[in-house]
């Protein structure tokens, strides 16, 4: 699942086998579920129901809880909240200094109220899904710095969620707009300028779109969408703009009603002028004029006033720059024009103002804004095709998505200079527009030789402004605490050859764009020692003698081997020239052709004992070659130095925000246990009452009324049901309350089901008899057919079924007639109120009974192959027996007389095959089809 955690609403995607990308539906059945909790009297309100009771309730209802999140007394965004909601009560934790709302006699964070929320969504997602949903992307502004990211991520962990990634919601929509356009992209990079004005946020963002490979032979590639600039205002927004519509309408009031109390002072009139505010803002997004109206807004007086567009207009006038402005640091941050970029997309709600399209119009000139993408629902589909793509239950096309560094990350240190003196060091592991997934970082630290800090900071934040620098908040990330340094150190170097090289630690950065610190090792190289240096001289000098001999054996035996091959080459030609001597002495001495034949040539003669002598050679070249054979050596390895690791213990502190200890966590989650408890136990118990007085209501209306169902019923039976109803009523208006156990609702629920129990029991035989008694007269009818077709199977020689077999179905057929007959009698006559004689199970058994009776009459019919007659046999005999005598005949000419199989000609039917055809028609004659 994917959640897009709005300030004002969420969207949730969700993929399951078997379904596509698609936006989850909330119980009432919306696409967007508003980002509020109400928590009173120890009951929790999500959604739409915790939106209604900000209006009643507003400081037991809590919202807009992103921009508080991981905030502590002191921070700008503190005081614009209190500015904002000024009836918002809530103090602050003395170990965090982060913020707490008190409720009841509780006091939650932001970090445990968003985990409720959190929680709900997955609720709401389980329920639609029908099945178990836990692995979760969320999408969260890129500008989130590393604080709001652990928190977040501690929230999403308290909510029983498994955390696959925090990814920005420019990302998100930059990624869903390339998952249906990838055969669009290509080598040459296109970019997309995406402009979202939030309900409280402001963000322009650019992203690349290439193909690219991950292997170093370029190939497969795969799309990548990266983030090459941003610019944005954290707290410009549409409820920037609804707070001034507020404030209009409150002035209005003031001068049109007059009241004895300021309408400022009261917590539920300014509830309800917001939410007012918030329509009539909507409303004039799409129409020139409308009235706000308010009934009962402050001391039950009434209230209506007009509110024009231009009315709106003038009041945001000095907030057109403001909304541009990240367009325009986008820009600048990506180092490109706006003739660059490719395509522009606006997202959010307040980007259909009239007046802000019109101001980003000025500054996008005559770029076209593209209308292709879903833009209420891009980044939570975008989201989710992430999720499916990190989850291992999916696989999905790849296609990267590689996250802009906002806030660069460096390590500060000491380090021991030629003088000895310490000096400050910082070094960037994670620099300002770098990208991640990213490998990690190593930095070593070689002036240590006992524990030690090192400390993570954020870098050089030029590139960003003074609000935006200040609300960034503490620059200071954490203190980490390298320990056992020297213990480590004394362990490993244990010999004179043993060296120390320094500390080596490495910083990771995850999915989410939280800086960790992976592990820190120290490094010992291991020099080789004299007695080893010493064998390897020794075990190199013994390899050269050796390959020194082994050279001059070898060199011997190839000069012995060429000699060899010489001596051979010159006896070959001494024995050509003999035998050619010896030829031409032949032919002087030729012998007439009429002469016997000599026996064969010399040679030919010799040819034989020479193949013997060669092998003989061969065999005694074997040997020698198994007797020379020398066993080669290797060249000794020079020993090289070694180097080892041992793990050191690393504690990191928390500088911009203390992390929760693992108690709070689990305290945390029990407390979202008990809330869920106990709203399991509410909801049981309301299903019980409502169940026990919708009984009762139906049951009192049908005896009272005299309606059908009282048909059913005995006097007896009416008179305590009447009574219990009345009991009932009353316990249900005097006695049962808040304290009342669900048990108690289920005990006198099945009080009454057991009263009427009989009587719904007759109704429902009354009414499903007709379809029984239908099935029964077909069966009548099909069994009594079967059986007269049946009986004139049996005559002849060869019957198909025996008498007793149609006997048994003759009897069973009469005897249900004969039963039917009499409680068919009985039961026209019988009363409504009265058990029925015969029920639908009667019925059902007897069907069965004369069902099964003709099916394994009509599976031996099906099975049944009729005898032969006897001349029939003869004839056969006569046919095999002419077929033997001309076997031996037909064996001769198979041959010549079988045709090849593209030539096969149609064989002429014998007198056999024209019987057997005669006896498949008689066969045919008891076919159960044409029964």
């Amino acid at each position: 699942m994917s959640i897009d955690l709005g300030s004002q609403y969420i969207k949730i995607g969700l993929v399951k086998p078997g379904v596509p990308m698609e936006i989850v539906l909330n119980k009432e059945s919306r696409r967007k579920t508003p980002n509020v909790i109400t928590i009173r009297n120890g009951e929790r309100l999500f959604a739409e129901a915790a939106a209604a009771m900000l209006s009643k309730y507003p400081q037991s209802t809590y919202q807009y809880l992103l921009s508080m999140l991981a905030q502590q007394n002191g921070d700008p965004s503190i005081a614009l909240y209190k500015e904002r909601f000024p009836f918002a009560s809530f103090e602050f934790d003395e170990t965090r200094n982060t913020v707490l709302f008190p409720s009841d006699s509780e006091k939650y964070n932001i970090e445990a109220l968003l985990a409720m929320i959190l929680w709900h969504t997955k609720v709401t997602t389980e329920a639609y899904a029908g099945q178990t949903v836990k692995d979760v992307v969320i999408t969260v502004p890129i500008w989130f710095n590393q604080k709001e990211r652990r928190a977040l991520s501690v929230a999403a962990d308290i909510a029983g969620l498994n955390l696959l990634q925090l990814l920005s919601d420019g990302s998100a929509a930059a990624l869903n707009y390339g998952v249906f356009r990838r055969k669009e992209i290509t080598e040459t990079p296109q970019t997309m300028l995406i402009y979202d004005v939030g309900a409280a946020k402001t963000t322009a963002t650019i992203v690349e779109y290439v193909l690219e490979s991950e292997r170093k032979d370029g190939k497969d590639k795969n799309p990548v969408v990266r983030t090459i600039g941003v610019g944005f205002d954290r707290t410009l927004g549409g409820l920037e703009i609804t707070l001034r519509m507020q404030k209009h309408l409150e002035k209005i009031f003031r001068e049109t009603v007059k009241t004895s109390k300021d309408i400022s002072t009261n917590a539920r009139s300014m509830g309800k002028l917001h939410k007012e505010a918030e329509r009539v803002k909507q409303v004039l997004s799409a129409n020139k004029e409308t009235f706000a109206q308010i009934e009962a807004a402050h001391e039950e007086q009434n209230f209506r006033a007009k509110v024009t567009r231009e009315d709106l207009e003038a009041m945001i006038t000095d907030l057109e720059p403001l909304f541009v402005q990240p367009i325009k640091d986008a820009l600048a941050m990506s180092e490109k024009s706006i003739e660059q970029i490719d395509q522009v997309v606006l997202m959010g709600a307040g980007t259909r103002m009239p007046r802000i399209q019109e101001a980003i119009k000025e500054v996008l000139g005559e770029k076209e804004i593209g209308r292709f993408l879903n833009t209420d629902e891009a980044i939570a589909l975008g989201a989710v095709y992430q999720a499916a793509h990190l989850s291992k239950s999916f696989k999905v096309l790849p296609f990267a998505v590689h996250e802009m560094i906002l806030y660069p990350i460096q390590v500060n240190f000491q380090s021991k200079t030629e003088s000895g003196e310490m000096k400050d060091v910082s070094r960037v592991i994670f620099g300002f527009k770098t990208h991640y997934p990213a490998a990690k970082k190593i930095v070593s630290f070689q002036s240590y030789s006992d524990d030690f800090e090192v400390y993570l900071n954020y870098g050089n934040l030029d590139h960003l402004k003074h609000d935006q620098l200040i609300q960034l908040g503490a620059l200071n990330l954490s203190s980490i605490a390298i320990k056992g340094v020297k213990d480590a150190i004394s362990k490993e170097v244990t010999s004179e050859e043993m060296e120390f090289k320094g500390i080596k630690t490495s910083f990771a950065i995850d999915l989410s764009g939280v800086v960790t610190i992976a592990k820190s090792e120290v490094v010992v190289d291991r020099k080789p020692t004299e007695e080893e240096l010493s064998t390897y001289q020794t075990e190199l000098k013994e390899f050269e003698e050796w390959e020194k001999v082994e050279k001059a054996r070898l060199e011997q035996e190839r000069k012995e081997k060429e000699a060899k091959k010489k001596a051979e080459k010159e006896a070959k030609e001494k024995k050509k020239n003999a035998d050619e001597t010896e030829k031409d002495k032949e032919k002087e001495n030729e012998v007439p052709e009429t002469e016997s034949k000599e026996p064969a040539s010399e040679d030919e003669k010799e040819e034989p004992e020479k193949s013997s002598t060669d092998g003989d050679e061969k065999e005694k070249i074997e040997e020698k070659k198994k007797e020379t054979k020398v066993e080669k050596k290797k060249k000794p390895t020079e020993p090289k130095t070694k180097t080892t690791k041992a793990p050191l213990e690393v504690d990191v502190g928390r500088k911009d925000l203390p992390d929760f200890t693992t108690e709070q966590i689990t305290q945390f989650k029990e407390i979202l246990s008990r809330f869920y408890k106990t709203e399991k136990e509410k909801h049981e118990r309301d299903e019980a009452m409502n169940g026990l007085e919708a009984l009762v209501y139906d049951l009192g209306i049908k005896i009272e009324d005299g309606e059908e169902f009282a048909e059913f019923l005995t006097k007896e039976e009416k008179e305590k049901i009447a009574v219990e109803v009345k009991r009932l009523r009353v316990w249900l208006e005097d006695e049962a309350g808040v304290e009342t156990k669900t048990e108690e609702f289920i005990s006198e629920k099945k009080i009454l089901d057991d009263l009427s129990a009989k009587g719904h029991y007759r109704k429902k035989q009354k009414l499903e008899m007709p379809k029984a008694v239908e099935a029964l007269d077909s069966m009548f009818n099909h069994s009594s057919v079967f059986l007269a077709t049946a009986l004139n199977l049996t005559n002849g020689e060869d019957p198909v079924f025996t008498e007793t077999e149609l006997e048994v179905l003759s009897k069973l057929i009469d005897t249900t007639t004969e039963w039917w007959t009499e409680k068919q009698e009985a039961y026209v006559k019988q009363a409504r109120h009265e058990d029925p004689i015969v029920t639908t199970i009667d019925v059902a058994e007897k069907i069965r009974d004369l069902d099964r009776e003709v099916k394994y009459l009509l599976n031996k019919l099906k099975m049944f192959v009729p005898k032969k007659k006897p001349e029939e046999k003869k004839k056969n005999e006569t046919t095999e027996e002419g077929a033997e005598k001309e076997t031996d005949k037909e064996g001769k000419d198979a041959e010549e007389a079988t045709p090849k199989p593209d030539e096969q000609q149609e064989i002429p039917p014998t007198e056999e095959k024209t019987e057997e055809a005669a006896v498949e028609k008689e066969k045919k004659d008891h076919d159960p089809q044409e029964l």
